[in-house]
């Protein structure tokens, strides 16, 4: 299967079965042989979004964690929320699921705090609390500079006039 040989593929005829079992558990080892083999993608499409250095769509080899993704986006920018990130992932039923992961880059891949990404996979990585409240007084705070640029226009006014 890693080296795509059909020369050692069985021929089937009429009337064979091919049983695939599913995998209970899959461990990084095993991630990392399957994403090798001839029948996986050479690459997959990730969405790394929000407060990072180059939001975007990322081509990754297949499973790799998301703190690679993070990387490939350039890191995070100084507006980020660095302890965790929302993984957002189109499930195989159609359904949409949305977690929140913790962020530790010294962690290798593992369910939960580092998990390998699939393709179409997004990472939303968000405001810190600080750059959320900056934004939030900057939008309530610049009608008040519009009203003090009005009282400024008859003093410029009258400096032309001197």
């Amino acid at each position: 299967m890693k080296s795509g040989d059909a020369n050692q593929d069985p021929i089937l005829q009429e009337g064979d079965s091919i049983v695939v079992t599913q995998v209970a558990a899959l461990n990084p080892a095993e991630a990392s042989a399957l994403a090798s083999t001839s029948f996986s993608p050479d690459s997959i499409k990730i969405n790394v979004v929000g407060e990072v250095a180059q939001p975007g769509t990322f081509e990754l080899p297949p499973n790799t964690p998301l703190n690679q993704a993070i990387l490939a986006a350039g890191g995070f920018n100084n507006r980020a929320r660095r302890a965790s990130v929302n993984l957002v992932r189109l499930n195989e039923d159609g359904s949409v699921s949305r977690e929140e992961i913790p962020v530790d880059f010294t962690q290798g891949i593992a369910d939960g705090k580092n998990p390998s990404l699939r393709n179409n996979d997004v990472v939303v990585v968000g405001r810190s609390g600080l750059a959320a409240t900056s934004d939030t007084l900057g939008q309530v705070l610049a009608p008040l500079g519009n009203v003090f640029s009005i009282f400024q226009f008859p003093f410029n006014f009258l400096r032309i006039f001197r």
